[in-house]
């Protein structure tokens, strides 16, 4: 019995050493049958079962013939897999219910070679007691009888859930990466980096992106050199040196897709070493660049056309920082064929502006630089040295730039040579400065003009001798406090004697806000009378007579002045009478208002209000000055508007305003290219049809204004004025033609109302002023309307000056 038991604690032990994944289950089976020859069965099994539960693989058996019966499990199927080892060995079924459904057709189609070979591994999916599943490694063996007959199956299961999934994980893995490169915008490959420099790898997408199957890559070894385009074959060659000295290399060329057409690709290239440093592969990309070479070349084509246009222009183009230091950055080529100047010598010269503008124009052209940063935009003219060393006429327009926090960024410029304008210009300057020197030579009176500076410009003759102190006429540029003072110091001014510098105070004061003549007595007996008045440009002109005879006839002066007053008022009635009566437009129209104002006794602004085939018209103009100048303008305007309208047909008010037009020029000799006057008029007409409850509208640099439930809206003329000589003699103008209601009222106003400056910032007041204001009174009446227009306009207006004549027409027509 002892020697029984040691036999089996031998057989048990080598049983231990062979029970592991993957044991020689022939020899498992053999110590098992040996052990169960030499001691009692029970013994023997209860040993081998308490063996077999430490194993990592459960070992089972089944008949190799017959009903196939199962014939021993060891008991770790209950740790390993949750199943009782009874389920096994009373269940004929266990092994085929256990098996994953997608799985048991494969595994018993390569059991049924069990018994050709002997022994057989496989892989499967088996279901544990809680229903999961589980991968087992399942190897078996047949062990034959001593005639070689199959007796028994002898089997291991192993789990190997953790090798699969990470088999799975890689082949995911794999097939990500494989997804990747097929979608991929680049075409992925390599080769070896010695030797025949063979492929050795090529992502799928060479079929999607070029056209070629994988295999035409790796199988031709010169693939690359056949496809890339012959004309840069040599120069990517020729490049590739850098890609073994750097280790890595991008370069662009041509490349043939499998339907013969060539494309741009980038090919970039990575060099690989192996552990000992030598060359081992290179791995590189090709990516399809051929729409940014499209856009490269259009945009070179472009760049070259572009500079084509600089070389031509006439005008050289140039920019500067305008911050810092003021760094040149551009300047066009044409730089050479305009100014004699090669482009460097405008970049590398920082101060090159500054020294080829003329002295005597370089102060005054910096001094205005400060207006391109505030408005943005400026242009000058100056003398400029070109390189031949002669100086010639610029007109300089700049622009600035800015970024987006609205800081200067850059000022962008233009040069253009003006030189035979400026000398035409000086010529006609000199001309009409002489033939302007000429005639006030002839009057009678002393004449002189003061610049907005107060320094004296011209003066004539009789002027000089008022001034005279025995130094000689006062010179030009002298200022009108210097001549004043130095006449007061010489006793000239019999008025200033005993009260000099009070009396000099209270001059000045009158010179520089003129209003009524000053009446001056000199010291030899005259009586002066100094008339004096503002130009627009900011200077004096003043006018000294001599009133000896008037002072001593005071009567006869003021008579004469009163005459001369009177003769104005007249004017007035006379310009008052020419225009409708307001009456008209009562007869035409439901409701209205007028407000015609001229800024002097007489004016340029008129109304008109007349019938018309189907309807009437109404119309509104400006000409051009005011006071006596404009209110003879309006004469010439009133006798040929009553005849354009005569004739015009109901529909087309466009026609009157050419009639007008054509007629302003021939009267004016205005016609002609050339001539000293260059008058006109602004005008809007309407032509209403109460019948059809329609309106035509047609404006020279004139607007219509309509408002109505929904707002107000301004419907614009032409941007042509009348009888102007800029404006061709043929010159049409369009109709606006649009039906109206009861809800609707119309408004026309010429730019006295607009242009006058007011307000805390001195500002015009402007379109949107007045259309803000008609939008708040469009359900008032229309003499409310007036009160209310006229109580704005004078409350903006203020203290400024009047500027200009005013009329608003409001009016509802009839419905």
């Amino acid at each position: 019995m002892t020697a029984s038991k040691d036999h089996a604690g031998r057989a048990a032990a080598a049983l231990a050493d062979l029970l592991r994944p993957g044991a020689d289950l022939g020899a498992v089976a053999g110590i098992i049958q040996q052990a169960m020859d030499d001691a009692s069965e029970a013994a023997a099994e209860e040993r081998a079962a308490r063996l077999l539960s430490a194993s990592p693989a459960v070992i089972y058996s089944f008949k190799a013939r017959d009903d196939f019966a199962p014939t021993f499990v060891s008991d770790n199927l209950e740790r390993l897999f949750g199943c009782a080892p009874a389920e096994y060995l009373g269940n004929p079924d266990f092994w085929r219910e256990h098996v994953h459904p997608d799985d048991l057709p494969r595994v018993e189609a390569e059991i049924a070679n069990l018994f050709d070979i002997g022994h057989q591994a496989l892989e499967y999916r088996f279901r544990r007691k809680d229903g999961s599943y589980c991968w087992v490694n399942d190897e078996q063996h047949v062990v034959r009888d001593a005639e070689g007959a199959p007796l028994e199956v002898v089997g291991s299961w192993s789990d190997i859930s953790a090798r699969k999934a990470a088999e799975e994980g890689e082949d995911a893995a794999r097939a990500r990466l494989a997804m990747l490169l097929e979608t991929a915008p680049s075409v992925i490959y390599s080769f070896k980096a010695r030797d025949d420099y063979a492929p050795t790898f090529i992502s799928e997408n060479i079929k999607r992106l070029l056209g070629y199957c994988p295999e035409k890559y790796l199988e031709h070894a010169d693939f690359w050199r056949s496809h890339v385009h012959p004309e840069d074959l040599a120069s990517v060659e020729a490049q590739q040196r850098n890609l073994f000295e750097k280790g890595r290399h991008v370069t662009e060329y041509r490349f043939r897709k499998r339907n013969g057409t060539y494309i741009w690709v980038s090919d970039d290239q990575y060099f690989l070493r192996d552990e000992k440093g030598n060359p081992a592969e290179i791995v590189g990309s090709w990516s399809n660049i051929s729409a940014r070479k499209e856009a490269e070349q259009a945009e070179s084509q472009a760049r070259a056309r572009f500079d084509l246009m600089l070389h031509s222009a006439p005008a050289v183009v140039y920019s500067f920082g305008a911050t810092g230091d003021f760094k040149p950055s551009f300047v066009s080529e044409n730089i050479k064929r305009v100014l004699g100047y090669a482009p460097d010598d405008y970049l590398t010269q920082p101060d090159f502006w500054r020294s080829h503008v003329h002295p005597e124009d370089l102060d005054e052209v910096e001094a205005g630089q400060a207006q391109l940063f505030e408005t943005g935009h400026r242009v000058s003219e100056y003398r400029f040295r070109k390189a031949d060393g002669i100086y010639c006429w610029v007109s300089d327009e700049q622009t600035l730039v800015k970024d987006q926090h609205a800081q200067p960024l850059e000022v962008i410029g233009t040069w253009s040579e003006v030189t035979a304008r400026k000398t035409a210009e000086q010529a006609a300057l000199q001309q009409s400065e002489q033939r302007l020197t000429d005639a006030i030579e002839t009057i009678s009176e002393g004449f002189s003009l003061y610049d907005a500076e107060d320094r004296l410009v011209l003066g004539n003759q009789k002027y000089a001798e008022l001034f005279d102190v025995g130094e000689g006429p006062p010179p030009p540029g002298s200022t009108y406090e210097e001549i004043l003072r130095k006449a007061v110091t010489h006793g000239v001014i019999g008025d200033a004697r005993g009260r000099e510098k009070g009396w000099i105070r209270q001059r000045l004061e009158e010179h520089r806000n003129p209003g009524e003549p000053a009446l001056q007595r000199r010291a030899d007996g005259r009586w002066i009378q100094i008339s004096e008045r503002r130009t627009e440009t900011g200077g004096t002109v003043a006018v000294y007579s001599d009133l000896t005879e008037v002072k001593e006839s005071e009567q006869r002066a003021a008579a004469a002045n009163q005459l001369i007053l009177q003769s104005l008022r007249y004017a007035s009635r006379i310009q008052s009478a020419v225009l409708p009566a307001r009456q008209e437009l009562e007869a035409v129209a439901a409701d209205h208002f007028l407000i015609w104002e001229p800024r002097d006794i007489v004016g340029g602004d008129f109304f008109w209000f007349q019938p018309i085939r189907d309807g009437y018209a109404v119309m509104v103009g400006d000409c051009t000055g005011h006071g006596v100048p404009g209110a003879f303008m309006t004469l010439i305007a009133w006798g040929l508007l009553d005849r354009m309208l005569r004739s015009a047909p109901s529909d087309k008010p466009s026609e009157v305003l050419t009639g007008l037009h054509q007629g302003v020029r021939s009267l004016l000799g205005q016609d002609a290219q050339q001539g000293e006057t260059d008058d006109g008029l602004e005008a809007g007409i309407c032509f209403i049809n109460p019948k059809e409850q329609s309106m035509t509208f047609a404006g020279a640099r004139f607007s219509l204004w309509r408002a109505n439930q929904e707002g107000v809206i301004e419907i614009k003329g032409d941007r042509k004025g009348l009888g102007y000589r800029r404006f061709a003699h043929k010159t049409r103008f369009s109709d606006y033609t649009f039906p109206y209601d009861d809800q609707d009222s119309f408004y026309l106003t010429t730019d006295g109302l607009i242009d006058q400056i007011g307000g805390p910032r001195g500002r015009s007041f402007g379109k949107r002023r007045f259309q803000d204001l008609l939008h708040k009174l469009r359900d008032a009446p229309m003499r409310e309307q007036e009160l209310s227009l006229r109580e704005a306009f004078e409350q903006y207006q203020g203290d400024e000056r009047r500027r200009d004549d005013l009329t608003v027409l409001g009016f509802i027509p009839h419905s």
